[in-house]
């Protein structure tokens, strides 16, 4: 697997990040709470999910504060496909809650699943592990570097099973064993069905069911026969009830027609009454009516006069006349009203300029006077720096005299350090001849020494001859001449390091008269150019106040012109308010005379809306008095079907026809109680041959199932039998497979931990079946991993990690390391020092010298970063928390 790009949005710092990754070792580096660890843990969780995160975090914990939605998107190429993943996010603005809203999975450009469980299980079948089998071998987080050593030991087995695919065996096995127990379990069930099923056949067998059959099936037929004739003799009675009822209904309703008949009578004769009701209240609002119109006809007279217009004049068109009048007079008055309001604003803003004129004119003036005020306070501070200068230069005449009784002269004073250089060397000089001649010396004098309490003896320790006249007596002189020369020579040189000293003394004087002088001249320099520069402020500001009187002027003739023209503007002002009362009065006069043709006008239209309704009125009286016409011919017709029901009704008794219904209706129900009873005992006798048959059919079930039960534990016997097999076989190949990737994996081991540890301390590395790790020294004394020093022990883990990498490198179905995701480290140097740094650096050339594609960093350290093919750079911008990425 090569991991190639990944892009972020609003997760954790990165608000937005785009980086792509190539082959070879890859330093992410950046102080720390920069984002370098963020950047891991987005490639993690886009690949596996949300169940990357802990028990302390939530999903919006993982999304930038204030987003409202978040993405993660990683692409990486596999066995020559391109893989594509996306995870979105979004959250709840109210809850602040976060959800995985999108999730999904891309196999060269084409999608292949689009939901969260679905994304994160084709993943763990492409990678051939899990989050956490991912965080066991490729992914070292930050503080996790010895999970694998610190794990319990059941806990080490499963997370190393599960990597190296042999957890599935344990799996299976669980299964099978599973699956054994529940076979036992049904064969027990199968056997406690078995005995119940025969105790049921035999129960069933007792009570002769055949025998009980045929007794009830006899008896059936009898009952059917009787109840065939009281069938007939029912059928009978009901023929003749029916027809007597039919005799009867026909008499009721009759009678019914008979009262309908006589209450229309009665409902036509109200509504007669009704309606000539309704026609004197029409004549009394006729009347009302004509009283209207003629109240309104006099006031149109007195409004006609009010507007010297006559009754029988067009009022449609004088109201249009005098309408359009109304509108021009209106347009005049609001005409006259926007030209003051527009003079008015024009006052305004004349005033408003001139005010600004006059605050202008104000700060003219100011100006002016601040800045000569200015030239005042720079005249003075250029005479103070005049007097300093004169200062320095005076204390820069006596520093030069003082240098000159020195016996330096302001040229020599210029070399000042160069005489200093040589008469410190000179003195260095002197001093290492000194200890050189005093070392001959203390040498000389020790030999002296010995030889003196040699002579005094006056024979050798060793052969015990006369020492008088022999060699040592000749050498012991020479010492003694060669001490006298030394002591000269010394006294000497001492002498000239007095002389030397007294030199220096001068020199050290002298440079300090030299730097006093330089730093004088440098502040004679400096206050020059202060000078120069206030003289240039000077000039400037004298420029500016030209310029200002110049401006002062200028103001003064513009605030007359805009006075001059405020004065006018308000003349004009007060004519435009002449102008507008006379309109409005004019306006005034034209809409009164409106209103009071508008008024005649609305009393026309009510005229004739009365006059509509009397109308109206009038042909509600007449079609009255045709609606009681009609009614008096209903009213006739309806008592003519009276008479005519009444010979319907003849000589019909009733009374008879109802006690000749009641007897038949009684030997009815006689019949029916009998057939009930019948129908009774022939329903149970149907149930009891429901319930021998059902005896019979359960029985010849029972005997079915017995064959069936029979068949199934011979059947469980087989599957339990086989399932102890398929438990045993996983057993032992788990085992076997656990020793020989042990083997291997003891053996990787060894082979990195040789490697990294040459020449030290350690010799190898023990491995058991149940993956407990030993390390032994040169000495033969074993080690538990626990007992090693902090960097010891991230070193070791680092190589466990290795070795696990390697291993499933080499696994079934995988080609290499290529097909397994980049080795990932998050902070590995946290507990190393710089020797287990270098050995860290050696396991990861290591690593990438046997094919590891690529091998992701995060860490600080200058050693890593000097030795990666590529370094990344993360910042945090401290104003907006925002981290960003760069290469370099």
């Amino acid at each position: 697997m090569k991991l190639k790009r990944i892009r972020v949005e609003n997760i954790r710092s990165y608000r937005d990040l785009d980086i792509s990754f190539d082959n070879g070792v890859t330093v992410v580096s950046g102080v720390n709470g920069s984002g370098k660890s963020s950047l891991l843990e987005a490639c993690f969780t886009g690949l596996f999910g949300s169940r990357t995160l802990s028990k302390e975090f939530v999903l919006s914990d993982l999304i930038r504060k204030g987003a409202t939605k978040a993405s993660i998107v990683v692409d990486f190429d596999n066995k020559g496909h391109e893989y594509n993943i996306e995870q979105g996010y979004r959250v709840d603005a109210k809850t602040g809650r976060a959800s995985n809203n999108r999730s999904v999975f891309k196999i060269d450009g084409e999608i292949m699943v689009d939901q969260a469980s679905q994304t994160y299980e084709a993943v763990k079948a492409l990678l051939k592990m899990d989050e956490e089998a991912y965080t066991n071998c490729v992914y070292i987080r930050q503080g996790e570097i010895d999970v694998l050593i610190n794990a319990k030991t059941k806990d080490r087995q499963r997370m190393i099973d599960d990597l190296l695919q042999i957890g599935k065996l344990e799996e299976y096995r669980e299964r099978a064993s599973s699956a054994r127990k529940g076979v036992g379990r049904h064969q027990r069930e199968t056997d406690a069905r078995i005995k119940d099923n025969v105790a049921d056949i035999e129960h069933i067998e007792s009570s002769n069911p055949y025998q009980v059959l045929n007794t009830v099936k006899t008896e059936m037929n009898g009952i059917g026969t009787n109840i065939s004739d009281l069938e007939a003799k029912k059928e009978r009675a009901r023929e003749i009830v029916e027809s007597i009822s039919e005799r009867i209904s026909r008499y009721t309703e009759t009678l019914e027609q008979k009262r309908s008949i006589d209450v229309e009578i009665k409902d036509f004769k109200s509504k007669i009454t009704t309606t000539y009701g309704e026609m004197e209240r029409s004549r009394n609002l006729v009347s009302s009516g004509r009283q209207e119109i003629q109240q309104l006809e006099i006031a149109n007279a007195n409004l006609s006069a009010k507007i010297k217009v006559s009754n029988d004049a067009d009022i449609e068109n004088y109201i249009t006349s005098m309408e359009k009048e109304e509108v021009d007079a209106r347009d005049a008055v609001s005409s006259i009203v926007k030209k003051r309001e527009l003079a008015q604003s024009g006052e305004r803003s004349q005033n408003e300029f001139l005010l600004n004129l006059n605050e202008q004119m104000k700060a003219a003036s100011l100006s002016i006077q601040n800045k000569e005020a200015k030239i005042k306070s720079i005249q003075e501070d250029i005479e103070r720096l005049s007097a300093d200068i004169s200062k320095l230069d005076d204390d820069n005449t006596d520093r030069s005299k003082e240098a000159s009784e020195l016996g330096f002269a302001a040229d020599k004073l210029e070399n000042i350090d160069d005489i200093a250089e040589l008469l410190s060397l000179k003195q260095k000089q002197l001093h290492g001849k000194e200890r050189e001649k005093a070392a001959t010396l203390a040498e000389l004098e020790k030999r002296v020494k010995k030889a003196r309490e040699l002579l005094d003896k006056g024979l050798c320790p060793t052969c015990g001859q006369d020492l008088k006249g022999s060699k040592i007596c000749e050498e012991t002189a020479e010492d003694e001449e060669q001490k006298t020369e030394l002591l000269t020579e010394l006294q000497g040189i001492r002498s000239e390091q007095a002389d030397v000293e007294k030199k220096v003394e001068r020199v050290r004087n002298a440079k300090d008269i030299a730097k006093r002088i330089a730093e004088n001249d440098h502040l004679i320099q400096i206050k020059r150019k202060d000078i120069a520069t206030d003289e240039k402020l000077i000039e400037e500001n004298q420029r500016s106040i030209r310029e200002g009187k110049e401006k002062e002027s200028a103001l003064k003739e513009k605030i007359n012109e805009f006075s001059t023209s405020i004065g006018k503007i308000r003349e004009d002002i007060v004519s435009l308010g002449k102008d507008e009362a006379d309109r409005r009065d004019s306006h005034k006069f034209v809409k009164e005379k409106l209103d009071v043709a508008r008024k005649i006008r609305t009393n026309q239209l009510d005229i004739r809306k009365v006059q509509t309704d009397i109308h109206r009125l009038q042909d509600g009286i007449n079609n009255g008095l045709e609606k009681i016409g009609l009614f008096e011919e209903q009213i006739k017709d309806r008592k003519q079907r009276l008479e005519q029901l009444e010979k319907v009704l003849g000589d019909v008794n009733i009374d008879k026809l109802q006690t000749e219904r009641m007897q038949y209706d009684s030997a009815y129900k006689g019949i029916v109680s009998e057939l009930e009873k019948l129908d009774l005992r022939k329903n149970e006798l149907h149930k009891e041959v429901g319930r021998v048959e059902g005896d019979i059919k359960r029985l010849n079930e029972l005997k079915q199932k017995h064959i069936m039960l029979t068949n199934k534990k011979e059947f469980l016997e087989a599957i339990y039998n086989d399932a102890e097999e398929l438990e045993t076989m996983y057993m032992r190949l788990r085992a076997e497979l656990r020793a020989k990737n042990i083997d291997a994996l003891d053996r990787l081991l060894n082979e990195i931990f040789s490697f990294m540890y040459t020449n030290n301390a350690y010799s190898h590395i023990s491995l058991d079946q149940d993956y407990n790790l030993t390390i032994y020294e040169k000495d033969g004394t074993a080690l538990e991993p626990k007992l090693l020093s902090g960097g010891e022990r991230a070193i070791f883990n680092l190589v466990l990690r290795c070795a696990i990498y390697r291993l499933l490198s080499h696994s079934p179905g995988t080609t290499g390391s290529s097909e397994l995701p980049p080795l990932i480290l998050d902070e590995p140097t946290v507990f190393l020092d710089r020797g287990h740094i270098h050995q860290l650096i050696k396991l990861i050339d290591m690593m990438r010298d046997i094919g590891v594609g690529q091998i992701l960093i995060v860490s600080h350290d200058e050693s890593l970063i000097d030795s990666a093919d590529h370094v990344f750079v993360v910042e945090k911008d401290p104003i907006t928390n925002s981290s960003s990425i760069s290469a370099k």
